[in-house]
């Protein structure tokens, strides 16, 4: 009878779910119709004003890239070597101005149009539309089937002559690509693709002889009517699911107390005596439910102990189940004789199955091996089951999410009555997250946090590797070390988080530019690879492996140091520094990592010595100087410390009268050890070290001294006592801590002239005019040395407030027998004299030199003829040689640049 009621209930649950079923799937369908034609209808109205957007947006970045390539240009056309060449009009040399101008842009071709539309030169791609035109001009233009910018700069030479530089720069593919980005849609150019179908287009017209094409697909409106038809589908699955929820709700309520009863039979029969049904019902289902609460309470009664003892294996059960839960271990037996695999629930939760109480079968487990690892999983279970042999393996398994955990196995063989009962028996433990962990431990072990490159550690590793694989090639290794030039000023000046922005773009061009030198040398061999690590600091160092020629190296440092100079831009920053590279080779250079590193390191300083920006190959002398410097940079700091230096004095001589006007202080060393040490070696030295501070404080020191032990001797021959101010210590402060000096010491600033570089002014020269300003208000003379080895013109020098203008010895050293380097001189002392400075030429050694300076109107002279640097003492005694000074020192008094 019971089994006819179930029957019937469950008949009747299953018409009242396809009713309700039928009725939701009904209205479901009617819904994704209508939603679907309306949504195909928007569909193309939205592309349509994605499009619109899209072009104006493109429009817009066309023009800034126009407008920026124009700017530039104009700041090239506005260079005086522009206007000079144009105005000298030698074709040569214009066409040379093209070649130079297109190698220093990246420019496509350069050329010079005159006025009436006539070629003056052309560098790089031919192309005969670009002669028409106009100046002011700047569009797009196609050129061999790309797209060109051309820029038109109008330069007026004089009322009547005008030339017209017409540039014509290529928009690569990534500049293209990142303007589809920024616009939204894709730029190409017409007819690149013939096939539109499910595009739209729309031509920018404002740049039509370009060609271009803003393309928008169909794709955001397409997956957006896909998700609205998953909605819509997802909303009829809810609303079926609702429908036979509520069948399920009548059926339960129809065949609930028989489940009651079953379910109270099943836990009995798992051992849980507890269990009761307590139904009020007064049918017979009433009646059986009341029998089995009777049957568990009578087993209860004569079973309390065995209630205990199931209650504690339950309990230990559950712990089992938390400990493998925290391990991530799972744990199996696998029955050889009927092929049955049972496992705990982590083992399954290990092996993501959709249902850890159902598990999965042996071919589903081996689907879910990783193929790579499936045979050495499948071989070692093997082994155990035939041999009996223990197995340890680690292996993959790929998830159906598409993840991927690491798992290691542990089984043996397990033997009871013979052979009458064989199975597998072992562990499985999840290692994913540990070996995430020591992956992560090992990648900063091995890697520079800042850059992401690989560190020492990791770049010793890959040079200790590729030195066997060279030897058995019967190829070279290179190693080049590169470090920034002057990055401290970027740190100093900028931040260091502008610093560390710098350092990590010069990595990614430093790595990207391997790869472009790896191209542009030869084909290499399938090992060719060059590895970048960071050493620290702004020091890299580059591996580059089967180096069959050092023409190579010497390509790829071109390479480098080229792309290196290119402006790298921090937010609103704009920096531009370069690089020195030092070259050393295995095996050549030295056969440990260790010594390949100091050998190009050496390198390295040697490159930056010989002006840098530049690259120098490793030669065995470089230790010797590596040595030599180190022993002066000790040797200096002790010397400081214990006062070991000489302070001489070199007089100045006016030519007009021959008296001695004047004396520039010179440190001078001789060291117990290292001998007589040239000022240009220990001043280096203590330029690089910092030592510097030490011996400029150690120079004014003892010039103070000199010239308050003989203020009233200089005062009455005019003279002044100079002496050179470093270009690392000429700063913001310098002023005002010479001041504070001065006043201590009670010197009179008169008797104190100031000889500094254009190299220290053209650090910074805003800051530099400023505090010569402030040493000018102080009364002290100023003097440009070594003018002429720098950068200076007659439009800079109106700007300095100096009294002096010194020449440096390179322009005397010949004047007597090369007359070109006479006219240079003679302009020298005509532009000085111009300006009202006090001329003083460096280096006079012979009569001849002296003969012709006095001639030119040149004011004084320095050098041997004159006198050697001497001792104070020495020096100071010529003092009021050749009667009274008949020259004002004054120079010319200028108190605003």
């Amino acid at each position: 009878m019971s089994s006819e009621v179930r029957a019937g209930s469950f008949t009747l649950a299953q018409r009242m779910t396809a009713a309700l079923a039928g009725v939701a799937l009904s209205s479901m369908l009617c819904a994704f119709l209508l939603y679907d034609r309306a949504l195909a209808r928007g569909m193309r109205e939205n592309a349509e004003q994605r499009l619109a957007r899209a072009s104006r947006s493109a429009d817009l970045l066309i023009q800034d890239h126009l407008a920026q390539t124009e700017a530039r240009y104009r700041a090239v056309a506005a260079t005086p070597q522009v206007r000079a060449t144009l105005e000298l009009a030698h074709t040569p040399t214009t066409k040379a101005l093209a070649e130079q101008i297109r190698a220093q842009q990246d420019a496509a071709s350069i050329a010079f149009v005159s006025s009436r539309g006539t070629l003056l030169a052309r560098s790089g791609l031919d192309s005969s539309a670009l002669n028409s035109f106009g100046a002011g001009r700047s569009t797009l233009f196609v050129v061999a089937a790309e797209v060109h910018a051309v820029v038109s700069i109008p330069i007026d030479l004089s009322p009547t002559h005008a030339v017209t530089l017409v540039a014509l720069e290529p928009i690569s593919a990534g500049s293209l690509k990142r303007w589809s980005d920024l616009c939204g849609a894709t730029l190409t150019l017409a007819g690149a693709d013939a096939s539109r179908r499910d595009e739209l287009t729309a031509p920018i017209e404002h740049w039509g002889s370009a060609g271009l094409l803003v393309v928008a697909d169909l794709a955001l409106e397409r997956a957006a009517l896909r998700s609205a038809r998953w909605q819509l589908t997802w909303a009829g699955l809810v609303a079926l699911a609702l429908t036979l929820g509520t069948c399920t709700a009548v059926a339960r309520g129809l065949v609930r107390p028989v489940r009651q009863v079953q379910r109270a039979l099943a836990l009995i029969g798992n051992g849980d005596l507890s269990a009761r049904i307590e139904s009020r019902r007064t049918d017979e289902i009433g009646e059986m439910a009341r029998d089995v609460d009777r049957m568990a309470e009578r087993l209860s009664a004569s079973h309390g102990e065995l209630a205990v003892r199931l209650d504690e294996l339950r309990r230990s059960q559950e712990h089992l189940t938390r400990a493998q839960q925290i391990a991530r271990l799972g744990s199996f037996e696998f029955d050889l004789a009927s092929g049955a695999l049972s496992a705990s629930q982590e083992f399954w939760t290990i092996f993501a199955a959709e249902d850890p109480r159902k598990g999965l079968s042996p071919d589903q487990l081996l689907e879910r091996l990783h193929a790579e690892d499936r045979g050495s999983v499948v071989e070692a279970f093997r082994a155990c089951t035939r041999h009996g042999t223990r197995a340890q393996i680690d292996y993959r398994v790929r998830l159906p999410g598409g993840g991927e955990r690491l798992l290691q196995a542990q089984f043996h063989l397990f033997t009871l009555d013979g052979e009458a009962l064989r199975r597998v028996e072992g562990t499985v433990q999840d290692l994913t997250e540990r070996r995430r962990a020591e992956e992560q431990i090992r990648y900063l072990a091995y890697h520079d946090g800042l850059t992401g490159l690989g560190n020492r550690s990791l770049f010793t590793e890959r040079v200790n590797l590729a030195v066997p694989q060279a030897r058995r090639r019967g190829t070279k290794l290179g190693i080049l070390c590169l470090d920034l030039d002057d990055f401290k000023r970027v740190n100093d000046t900028l931040g260091h988080d502008v610093g560390d922005g710098v350092l990590r773009q010069v990595a990614d061009r430093i790595v990207q530019g391997t790869k472009e030198a790896e191209i542009a040398t030869r084909d290499r061999a399938p090992g060719f690879e060059p590895a970048v690590a960071r050493l620290g600091g702004d020091e890299f160092v580059v591996l580059v492996t089967d180096v069959r020629d050092a023409s190579d190296l010497a390509r790829i440092s071109e390479h480098l140091l080229h792309g290196l100079q290119r402006p790298y831009r921090i937010g609103s920053d704009e920096v531009v520094i370069s690089a020195s590279i030092g070259i050393a080779t295995w095996p050549d250079d030295g056969e440990r990592v260790d010594a390949l590193l100091g050998n190009a390191d050496a390198a390295m300083h040697h490159a930056k010595a010989d002006g840098r920006n530049t690259f120098s190959f490793y030669d065995a002398s470089m230790n010797e100087v590596a040595r030599r410097r180190l022993s002066v940079e000790v040797r200096l700091r002790e010397a400081l410390e214990a006062g070991d230096l000489e302070l001489h004095f070199q007089p100045k001589a006016e030519l007009a009268n021959g008296r001695i006007v004047g004396f520039e202080a010179l440190a001078r060393w001789h060291d117990p050890e290292l001998g007589v040490v040239s000022p240009a070696d220990f001043v280096a030295v203590a330029e690089q070290t910092g030592l510097i501070s030490g011996l400029s404080r150690w120079v004014l020191d003892r010039v103070c001294d000199e010239v308050t032990a003989r203020e009233p001797a200089l005062r009455a021959a005019g003279a002044r006592v100079s002496f050179n101010v470093s270009a690392r210590e000429f700063g913001p402060r310098f002023a005002s801590e010479f001041a504070a000096t001065l006043t201590a010491r009670g010197i009179d600033p008169g008797l104190l002239e100031i000889e500094i570089t254009e190299t220290a002014i053209m650090r910074d020269e805003e800051t530099a005019i400023a505090a010569l300003h402030d040493l000018k208000a102080l009364g002290v003379s100023i003097a440009l040395d070594d003018f002429g080895t720098g950068y200076s013109s007659l439009a800079y020098l109106q700007r300095l407030p100096v009294d002096t203008l010194k020449m440096d010895r390179s322009f005397i050293r010949s004047i007597a027998e090369d007359a070109s380097a006479a006219s240079l001189t003679r302009s020298i002392v005509a532009m000085g004299k111009a300006l009202g400075l006090y001329v003083v030429a460096e280096g006079v050694e012979h009569e001849a030199q002296r003969a012709l300076l006095k001639a030119w109107g040149c004011d004084a002279i320095q050098g041997y003829l004159v006198g050697r640097p001497s001792p104070a003492t020495r020096a100071f005694a010529r003092l009021g040689d050749h009667g009274p000074s008949r020259h004002s020192r004054s120079g010319r008094s200028r108190t605003s640049a």
